[in-house]
C-alpha cells in the first residue's frame, strides 16, 4: 500500500467517523427532546386532571347544598354523579379514552345545571346555592382552562418537535397527542325557563 492510499483510507475513516458522530448527536439530541416533551405532556394532562377533579369535588359540595333538589337538577345530579365515579375508575386505570369521555359527560351536563340553576334562581336563594354556585363555577372554570391552554402549549411543542425534520427521521413514528378543545369550558349557558 502506498502512503497516498493510507493517506486516503485515514481520510475516508474521518468523514465516515465525523458522519456517525453527527447522526448520532442529531439521534441523542431528538430522542432526548422527545423524551422530555412526552414527560411535559404527560405531566400537563395530569394537572388537567388534577383541576377537574377539584371542579368535580366543588361540584359534589353544591350537590350536598341542595336540599330540595327538582326533577330536573336531580337528572342532572345522577349524571354527574355517575360520571364522576367514570372518571375516577378510568383515571385509576390510566384510561385516556374513558377519561375524555367522562370529563365530556360531566362538563356539559355542569353547564347545563349551572344554567338551569342561573335561570331558576328563586328556587336555591334560600341557601346561598345560587350565588355559590356561579362563583364556584367561574371560578374552577378559569383554573380548568389555564390548565388545559397549558397542556395544550405542551402538545403543541411536542408534536411540533416529532414532524421536524430531521427530528421526524429518528423519533417521528410517535404518535402525536391530540389537544384539548375548549368549547365545553368556555360556551354561552343554555337558557331553561320553567
Amino acid at each position: 500500500m502506498g502512503e497516498n492510499n493510507v493517506k486516503k483510507l485515514y481520510i475516508i475513516l474521518g468523514v465516515v467517523a465525523i458522519v456517525i458522530v453527527v447522526i448520532s448527536s442529531i439521534w441523542i439530541t431528538a430522542y432526548n427532546t422527545y423524551q422530555s416533551n412526552d414527560v411535559e405532556v404527560s405531566q400537563k394532562r395530569g394537572d388537567v386532571h388534577a383541576t377537574l377533579s377539584i371542579r368535580y369535588d366543588k361540584m359534589a359540595a353544591m350537590i350536598d347544598t341542595i336540599q330540595s333538589a327538582n326533577s330536573t337538577v336531580q337528572g342532572y345530579l345522577d349524571t354527574i354523579m355517575a360520571a364522576r365515579t367514570a372518571f375516577a375508575n378510568a383515571l385509576a386505570s390510566n384510561d385516556l379514552e374513558s377519561i375524555d369521555e367522562s370529563i365530556q359527560e360531566i362538563n356539559s351536563t355542569f353547564i347545563n345545571l349551572v344554567s338551569y340553576v342561573e335561570d331558576n334562581p328563586s328556587s336555591y336563594n334560600t341557601t346561598a346555592l345560587y350565588a355559590n354556585a356561579l362563583a364556584e363555577f367561574n371560578a374552577s372554570t378559569n383554573v380548568v382552562l389555564t390548565a388545559i391552554l397549558a397542556y395544550n402549549d405542551t402538545v403543541a411543542t411536542y408534536n411540533k418537535h416529532i414532524r421536524m425534520f430531521p427530528n421526524n427521521l429518528f423519533v417521528g413514528n410517535n404518535p402525536q397527542y391530540d389537544t384539548y378543545e375548549v368549547a365545553n369550558f368556555n360556551k354561552t349557558l343554555p337558557t331553561f325557563n320553567d
